[in-house]
């Protein structure tokens, strides 16, 4: 009897603590691993030859095919970080209250463009189309990821097919700053994984 008294609180500890560590790994950890890995795997896709060799080879293949320029995604990289706005203002309400969400959000991208121009002037890396050195990350990317993560956390919950849109945009300006030879391959994973970072760590502080 004593040993069952004491097994159920215990169960009961346990399962709190593995749903906490669920939410800590879902929220938090695996984001925070993510960003990290593709701002590495930008930064080494940028600098070390024999990767960069791909993104070279990958830019001289679109350079090549002549493919019709369509630059939506200079207005595309704004759509995820309004959408919670835009759904807020309709009447669907996000995880936090308006006022709570919006703060949020300034907190990622102040946080995310600090980084993103200590990276842009700092590294000095030429665009493919070699207009200008502050290839190195894809601001755009950063724009269209954070917001994409943001809406992630808002809405994901309840409305799965809302952050798989968000993803959707981001990844497609991701691919047309490439397409469109503004952005290098590694400019483009460290932009995304800035935003993915950004939004991690603010979450993580004022959550």
């Amino acid at each position: 009897m004593l040993l069952l008294l004491t097994i159920a609180p215990l169960r009961a500890q346990w399962d709190t603590t593995e749903v906490l560590l669920g939410r800590l790994n879902k929220h938090y950890i695996m984001p925070t691993a993510t960003g990290m890995s593709l701002v590495a795997g930008g930064a080494v896709m940028s600098y070390v030859p024999e990767v960069n060799n791909w993104a070279v080879a990958l830019r001289d293949e679109v350079v090549y095919q002549d493919l019709p320029k369509l630059f939506v995604d200079d207005y595309l990289q704004y759509v995820p970080a309004i959408t919670p706005v835009v759904l807020n203002l309709c009447g669907l309400e996000s995880r936090h209250k308006f006022s709570r969400m919006l703060l949020l959000e300034g907190c990622c991208y102040l946080l995310g463009v600090g980084w993103l121009n200590a990276g842009k002037y700092g590294f000095a890396l030429r665009r493919p189309d070699n207009s200008t050195a502050n290839s190195f990350p894809s601001g755009h990317t950063f724009t269209a990821f954070t917001g994409a993560e943001i809406l992630r956390r808002e809405y994901g919950e309840e409305y799965p097919w809302i952050a798989v849109a968000g993803y959707v945009a981001a990844t497609l300006v991701g691919c047309m700053r490439v397409w469109h030879n503004r952005h290098w391959a590694g400019d483009v994973l460290a932009g995304a994984g800035l935003g993915i970072l950004s939004v991690s760590l603010v979450y993580w502080v004022l959550d």
